[in-house]
């Protein structure tokens, strides 16, 4: 389930980079975002725990789609600013929530949550979003 360049309006779509660091399924839509990663070996740190970069991936997926879900309209987003606060180390598989919080004029503002396999608050973290409504030439 590659994201087609000729379907950019179906958020549920894996990407390739995404299904790199683990990311197994997306729904979005009205502002929300559920993304799931499955832990595997190759997407972790020395310690056996999920590496922060992909967790910080994750994140702004799900923020990025949860923000797009409600601004259809939009060609895309650029991500201008993200802000991962890193709470538990992951051992397993994790789903991540993204929420708009304010849809402005230019900018958008969103916010994830990372929950563990045992539903506790892994990570938290913010961001914002330039709204690109024409592709550039």
């Amino acid at each position: 389930m590659t994201q087609s360049p000729d379907d950019p309006k179906d958020f549920s779509k894996v990407s390739d980079f995404q299904r790199q660091i683990g990311v197994v399924r997306v729904e979005a839509a009205d502002g929300r975002c559920t993304v799931w990663l499955e832990s595997r070996t190759d997407a972790r740190n020395p310690k056996g725990d999920v590496h922060g970069g992909a967790l910080a991936a994750l994140c702004d997926v799900a923020m990025a789609r949860a923000v797009r879900s409600a601004n259809v309209e939009l060609w895309g987003l650029s991500t201008v600013s993200m802000t991962i606060n890193y709470l538990e180390p992951v051992g397993g598989d994790v789903v991540a929530h993204g929420t708009l919080v304010k849809n402005g004029g230019s900018l958008a503002f969103a916010e994830v949550v990372v929950l563990n396999a045992d539903n506790v608050p892994a990570l938290r973290g913010t961001g914002v979003f330039r709204k690109i409504r024409v592709k550039a030439t």
